[in-house]
């Protein structure tokens, strides 16, 4: 039953002997749960609610048993929901119980495209309550059939929505792998007697082997303590790696969707998550890229862009045209120096000049880079990617990303690689963003082949 096992299933009840039950059943399946009586004052604030909600559990009449109209039920419904449910909670799926039922469908379905269709679940599924529950609170008597009927209903519920049942078994091994990652590592402190000061011992040489000896030895105790975080991961990423490829799916199937109710321009702003984070570093950082708005720079990154610039793209586009098939070469060219240039002025137009550290992430851990390595590059919208060299070896362009309402990639360029020795004084330097690991990776490999190539040497037999 793909059922959340990581703690993000909420029971909204103000009865909590009607809620026990359910609660019972979760506890049974080793699902954790949050259980909230609808009384404000012990809810989360909003604006400090987590993001943590897979499945809710609600009850539509937060009152007392007796009826209500809808308004009323309304009336107490919006503000526990917006407490219990952030806008940034995204996706989850509700299961709500009332006695009426039918009726209180629409009350739903209101509550979500009006006043809070930032928070609607991706899908619902209604119970009626004297299916579980007397009128005097009592349990049916076949309660407990209807119960294992309820369970069954929420996984062919999850399971209708094949994304999302996916989703959801993805964090279910994110949370045995962190489990996992514990167990292996601290299991051999279960023959010991003093479990911490083995423990302690374990964490504090995990942080050792990250940062370096001498590194770790001079390193405050949160530093310390982010040194050991960081080998946790590293075995927490091998062994999601390997539960993820040696998880079986149940019933597993393709995945398909409709072209016609698709938004294509996501696809940007998913390569943005991916490619970059939106941590603003200071410019030592690896994969820190930082804006220089500084006017005198222009000149330097010019010749950057005229070193990138893909020339052929322009010749081709004017030879295409009928009214200069008959012109001489002289002409040609001067044409095409002439659109040349409005194309690199219009590049620049709206250009950011760029610089990218490159430093391998264990030397600035280990405070073992005495320089910043970092390369000369420029963020340009994705339109005018023709228009870079992208068979240079000395150039990489990044893939297309949404950055600021715009569609951008990344040109870095190995030739103007430099190394400085901090960017603590230096003016006019905007942090933007970092860009991930692997795309870090990706750039530190094409920057070392450049800089490692030899050229070979022969006799042209021309």
């Amino acid at each position: 039953m793909n059922i959340p096992l990581n703690g993000r299933i909420a029971i909204v009840d103000d009865k909590i002997e009607q809620a026990q039950p359910l609660m019972n059943v979760l506890a049974q399946k080793q699902c954790p749960y949050s259980y909230y009586s609808g009384e404000l004052k012990y809810l989360p604030e909003e604006g400090n609610n987590s993001n943590d909600v897979r499945i809710l559990f609600l009850d539509i009449n937060l009152i007392d048993d007796a009826s209500h109209t809808q308004k009323e039920l309304k009336a107490k419904l919006v503000p526990v929901l917006s407490r219990i449910i952030s806008k940034e909670n995204y996706p989850y799926v509700l299961i709500y119980w009332s006695r009426h039922e039918d009726e209180y469908a629409k009350l739903v379905q209101e509550i979500f495209d009006n006043d809070l269709p930032d928070r609607k679940p991706i899908a619902f599924l209604s119970q009626n309550k004297l299916s579980y529950f007397k009128l005097d609170s009592e349990r049916t008597d076949d309660f407990e059939q209807n119960v294992t009927n309820l369970f069954e209903n929420i996984s062919t519920l999850i399971n209708s929505k094949l994304a999302y049942s996916y989703l959801v078994g993805w964090e279910n091994q994110v949370h045995k792998s962190t489990d996992k990652t514990l167990q292996e590592i601290f299991s051999a402190c279960h023959s010991y007697e003093s479990w911490s000061d083995n423990a302690n011992f374990l964490i504090s040489k995990l942080g050792e082997s990250y940062s370096g000896r001498s590194t770790y030895k001079n390193q405050s105790p949160e530093e310390k303590i982010k040194s050991s975080y960081q080998s946790l991961n590293n075995v927490f990423i091998d062994t999601l790696e390997y539960s993820t490829n040696n998880y079986k799916l149940p019933n597993a199937g393709e995945l398909s969707y409709s072209d016609d109710l698709i938004n294509k321009e996501v696809i940007y702003s998913v390569n943005k998550k991916l490619l970059l984070s939106d941590d603003k570093e200071i410019m030592e950082y690896s994969g820190a890229v930082t804006e220089d708005i500084n006017p005198k720079t222009d000149k330097a990154f010019e010749d950057l862009l005229n070193n990138a610039f893909n020339r052929k793209v322009i010749e081709d586009h004017v030879r295409q045209k009928e009214e200069n098939s008959k012109k001489e070469k002289r002409e040609l060219d001067k044409i095409i120096n002439s659109e040349s240039s409005i194309k690199r002025k219009e590049i620049r137009a709206s250009w950011k000049k760029i610089y990218c550290v490159t430093t391998p992430l264990c030397d600035y851990v280990q405070k073992k880079c005495y320089n910043i390595r970092v390369v000369k590059g420029m963020l340009i919208k994705a339109v005018n990617k023709e228009f870079i060299d992208e068979k240079s070896e000395a150039i990489f362009i990044s893939p297309k990303f949404k950055f600021e309402d715009e569609i951008y990639v990344l040109v870095l360029h190995f030739r103007y690689f430099f190394t400085a020795i901090s960017s603590q004084g230096v003016k006019d330097l905007s942090p933007l963003f970092r860009i991930r690991q692997q795309l870090l990776a990706e750039v530190q490999s094409k920057l070392a082949r450049h800089i490692s190539r030899q050229g070979v040497l022969f006799v042209d037999d021309i």
